[in-house]
């Protein structure tokens, strides 16, 4: 298993579960030296002077990109399954910008926030139906790149559409889309009957993880039994990033440092 932390090439909005805000020189030399295998991007604009400096970087320090997030657009009002198709085309035209910049990161792209809210007055399968079309239009652009999209399920708090990973599952299923999931611990907790349970029903299609404890910080820092799910994810030889999407408190520097404390213990754990 390899590990990130999150890392935004823009300045970060307070509350965003951004480790590190801006990819300056500084942020990136201090992700390699606390030993982190790579980083999960936050862009808004990948045409950006930011974006591009923020690749230069990392490929210095030889850190990879798990995921690319294109959660800022979702904070721009677009979203995938929106009822009016020119915000829904507008969102796919950005995603697809971020996905041609994907390619050249060599990540995935999570489809979060960006999928948007089923509204009062209509069906889900309505909302869906929206949603679907618009996915499969990413498809088309991601597939001949060779990056592959990844739903995130998250909380019944900050969104009201797939909130737990097995809404996920049951959606991937019903669309017969080639999509993923990023499955993320933090919202697990909230949403999910069984974390374990789920990370093994689902593991098929789990391509990604946010690895975080109770309170969106580093493993060890809240009260879930974080260790149990790692053993559990080298059990059943999961080789993907295990990332802290997380929040910067009480500082950057020490839930970085106690997230890269955990993992070597693990690591020298399981091995």
């Amino acid at each position: 298993m390899k590990t990130s932390v999150s890392l935004s090439v823009f300045p970060a909005k307070k509350g965003m579960p951004v480790l590190f805000s801006e990819a300056t020189e500084e942020n990136v030399a201090k992700i390699a030296s606390l030993g982190y295998d790579g980083v999960d991007l936050f862009v808004d604009d990948p045409h950006s002077q930011a974006s591009q400096e923020a690749l230069a970087r990392l490929k210095a320090h030889k850190l990879g990109v798990g995921v690319v997030m294109p959660a800022a657009l979702a904070g721009q009002g677009l979203f995938l399954g929106d009822k009016d198709p020119a915000v829904r085309a507008e969102c796919i035209r950005r995603i697809g910008e971020i996905i041609a910049y994907t390619a050249k990161a060599g990540g995935m792209v999570s489809l979060g926030l960006v999928r948007g809210n089923q509204s009062d007055d209509e069906t889900l399968e309505a909302f869906y139906t929206r949603y679907t079309d618009s996915c499969a239009k990413l498809l088309e652009i991601a597939k001949p790149l060779g990056v592959d999209l990844l739903i995130e399920p998250i909380n019944r708090y900050e969104i009201n559409t797939i909130n737990s990973v097995c809404e996920c599952l049951d959606y991937i299923k019903q669309s017969g889309l080639e999509l993923y999931i990023m499955a993320d611990t933090f919202h697990m907790n909230i949403e999910d009957t069984s974390i374990g349970g789920m990370l093994q029903e689902s593991f098929s299609l789990i391509k990604h993880i946010h690895f975080l404890d109770s309170n969106r910080l580093a493993p060890s820092m809240g009260h879930l039994d974080m260790a149990q799910y790692y053993r559990l994810l080298h059990a059943l030889g999961y080789k993907g990033y295990l990332c802290l999407e997380a929040l910067p408190k009480p500082t950057t520097e020490i839930c970085a440092q106690e997230g890269s404390a955990f993992f070597k213990h693990m690591k020298e754990t399981c091995a």
